[in-house]
């Protein structure tokens, strides 16, 4: 405020000396490059965290308003997504890309900070963040002071999206916003050369990480309220993710149609225990999960494959998902190799219409107004029966895990304290406590070598 008057002062005398035919007096404004860039800096965290708008002291109660910056900052793992890229594993798979220091390459930077906000490069400032306010809230250039007055609470949630707001109360919502960096689209992607140089792979379940994020917003008008939050997390989450994992599948296939020198197939895209794992034996891992596939068949995404299927148990709405979702499998069973034009045109083709399906069930589950998962232990028990063979991957048995915990666990949110992180050890109950200690990868392991889906199946046998 000062340095306004004095700035409105020194010109009110210029103009005065002026008329007094004195020699002009040098203007005391820094040059206009030295300004403020306030259209990047406003995608950054300072502007939101001082104490008096976000950042204050954390209290411990539920009106968050005032300290969400510093429960973010402090806990949650988002802020510290760009200092991973500073880490020798990161160092290392940037090395072997030949992609140059990651935390300057925008393929790292556009998932690990705020980069896909803009075209041009970020200020390292604004980058050092990590995944700050803006990757979920949207860029705040246009919004960023509406916020803080008393009409902003009387705009209307299109209004707010016209001007590049997010709004995040949903579940549906949030999904979406994960899924960007969390599944990939054709800006965000991990690829088979990135999971090959070390990156982990990205198995997300939206329920699960929503559990484990530290709120730093209050849940009052929010879907944290509603009864059946947990379980509406999970189906919504569900099917959002599949029509991302669509998308992306959409996108690659087409590439390899446009771009001669696109690979295809994507191996991201395949089961890893395909590819990666002992020879011979023939043991479990050695068979086709794809019905009337040969031994050795790469299987499409069985993580997202067992969650297509889980979902298609919770409402009829559902099984347009199921069958697209086993169609896509089987298809891409036959056509991996087959890099044709036409093949990929049938892929593309697939992945549109299982896209379009999740999609539209995402939406309804979204304004369902109830969802209920109680049925889920009888119905995963039919579904594993019928084809057995289909559920011996880790993967489909964690997506197993994470439905029956939504359905045990399907109420209103625990609240706690504001950014709380709910322990590992969950409260649904010691028979799926046992179910999820089975799953556990060896200590320094990134595979679940030790993994027995005999014994798993035995002990879901067992959860109420």
């Amino acid at each position: 405020m000062w340095q306004a008057r004095h700035h409105h002062r020194a010109l009110f005398v210029l103009v005065w000396l002026s008329a007094l035919g004195a020699a002009p007096l040098p203007c005391p404004c820094p040059p206009t490059d030295r300004l403020p860039q306030k259209r990047t800096d406003s995608l950054g965290v300072a502007s939101c965290s001082t104490s008096s708008c976000h950042g204050g002291p954390k209290g411990a109660n539920h009106d968050v308003q005032s300290f969400a910056a510093t429960i973010w900052i402090n806990d949650d793992p988002h802020s510290r997504a760009a200092e991973v890229l500073h880490e020798p594993r990161s160092l290392a798979m940037a090395k072997m890309l030949g992609i140059g220091a990651p935390h300057r390459s925008r393929q790292c930077l556009v998932c690990h900070a705020t980069q896909d906000l803009k075209a041009e490069p970020l200020p390292s400032r604004v980058l050092a963040d990590g995944v700050g306010c803006a990757a979920c809230h949207g860029d705040p250039t246009q919004w960023e002071s509406l916020h803080t007055l008393d009409g902003w609470r009387q705009m209307s949630p299109d209004e707010r999206k016209a001007l590049g707001y997010t709004d995040l109360s949903t579940p549906l919502a949030r999904v979406r916003t994960c899924v960007r960096c969390h599944v990939g689209d054709a800006d965000h992607e991990v690829n088979h050369d990135l999971l090959a140089a070390g990156h982990p792979r990205l198995t997300f379940e939206f329920a699960a990480y929503q559990r484990l994020e530290p709120r730093h917003w209050s849940p009052a008008g929010k879907a944290e309220a509603t009864a059946d939050f947990t379980q509406r997390s999970w189906a919504v989450g569900q099917a959002a993710t599949l029509e991302a994992v669509a998308r992306l599948l959409e996108v690659r296939a087409a590439r390899a149609v446009e771009e001669p020198v696109a690979r295809w197939p994507e191996f991201a895209e395949l089961d890893c225990s395909s590819c990666h794992r002992p020879l011979g034996g023939g043991g479990l891992a050695s068979r086709s999960v794809i019905p009337g596939a040969l031994p050795g068949t790469p299987s499409w995404q069985p993580w997202q494959v067992a969650a297509g299927r889980l979902l298609g148990t919770q409402a009829a709405d559902a099984a347009l998902v199921e069958a697209n979702v086993i169609a896509l499998r089987t298809l891409l069973a036959a056509d991996w190799a087959g890099a044709e034009v036409e093949g990929l045109h049938r892929v593309c083709r697939q992945a549109d219409s299982l896209a379009t399906a999740a999609g539209s069930l995402s939406e309804q589950l979204s304004q369902a107004p109830r969802i209920n998962l109680q049925g889920t232990p009888a119905a995963v028990e039919t579904l594993v029966a019928s084809s057995p063979q289909e559920w011996q991957s880790w993967d489909s048995a964690v997506q197993t895990y994470l439905a029956l915990e939504a359905a045990r666990q399907g109420g209103p949110a625990r609240l706690g304290s504001a950014g709380c992180r709910l322990p590992q050890e969950t409260e649904a109950g010691p028979a799926l406590n046992t179910l999820r200690r089975s799953l556990q990868l060896p200590a320094g392991s990134n595979t679940p070598r030790d993994f027995d889906p005999r014994r798993f199946h035995s002990l879901r046998s067992e959860v109420p």
